[in-house]
């Protein structure tokens, strides 16, 4: 075996990940990922073919040792090259049916530091659009692998909950006037006189509405019109009504 070492490594614009969005803890699990035993990638090759590849290109008319080796030369000379990219020689894939551009082989010990550049550099997209962006540029990394680099980004995690809506809970009243709904309608566009404002108030179980004609919003005319509907009917269990400030005001 040849004491070549491999043209390897990655382009000056690929980096190790900021810490704050993939902690050295991400890095370690996804070794531990695709170092497991069972795990496959059949586009990426141990650091032994690696070498030998690249012993191939470089001396093209060396003897294979035996039949596993014949077969690593026929693949070296007809599926890759040693392309200086201008940081040095490095092994690429060559063209074919649905890659019209070389492809970089990624090596295990870059995987990472290649997914997540790719993934900040297209700003946290979707799974399947940060693997078009990996498959046109590299060779030896699968789907499955981009997939996993989005669920353990910091951000995206962080974006997926503020995403996530609390589920909706059915209101349910047992009784007459038991839950009482009040709302303000807004009719200054459309004003019957002085009077610019409709206080609704509903009874949740029998739909039963009631409208009270108002000049402004303030919490005191609402405090009267209110008062106006328990002299009529009676207190009310539950009243409810949303977070505006003539709700919360003091008559």
């Amino acid at each position: 075996m040849s004491s070549l070492q491999p043209a390897g490594g990655l382009p000056a614009s690929v980096s190790g990940p900021p810490p704050e969005i993939f902690p050295p803890t991400v890095r370690a699990a996804f070794q531990a990922v695709i170092e497991a035993e069972g795990y496959t990638n059949r586009e990426r090759f141990s650091y032994k073919k690696w070498v030998r590849l690249q012993v191939f290109l470089d001396k093209p008319d060396l003897t294979p040792v035996d039949q596993k080796d014949r077969k690593i030369k026929f693949e070296a000379l007809h599926e890759y090259e040693l392309y200086n990219d201008g940081s040095g020689r490095k092994l690429y894939r060559l063209p074919d049916k649905g890659h019209l551009e070389r492809r970089l082989v990624v090596s295990a010990h870059d995987a990472f530091d290649v997914l997540t550049s790719i993934h900040l550099k297209l700003g946290h997209p979707g799974r399947n659009k940060c693997f078009y962006g990996v498959d046109q540029q590299y060779y030896g990394l699968k789907r499955e692998e981009c997939y996993w680099i989005k669920e353990h980004c910091r951000t995206c995690i962080l974006n997926a909950i503020t995403k996530n809506k609390a589920p909706m809970t059915a209101i349910v009243s047992k009784d007459t006037f038991e839950r009482v709904q009040i709302d303000l309608i807004d009719m200054r566009h459309t004003p019957s006189g002085r009077y610019a404002w409709i206080l609704h108030i509903k009874d949740h179980f029998s739909k039963y509405s009631q409208l009270y004609a108002l000049k402004s919003k303030h919490a005191l005319g609402i405090a009267e019109c209110l008062a106006l509907w328990i002299m009529a009917f009676y207190p009310m269990k539950i009243l409810q009504c949303d977070n505006g400030k003539e709700f919360k005001g003091r008559p």
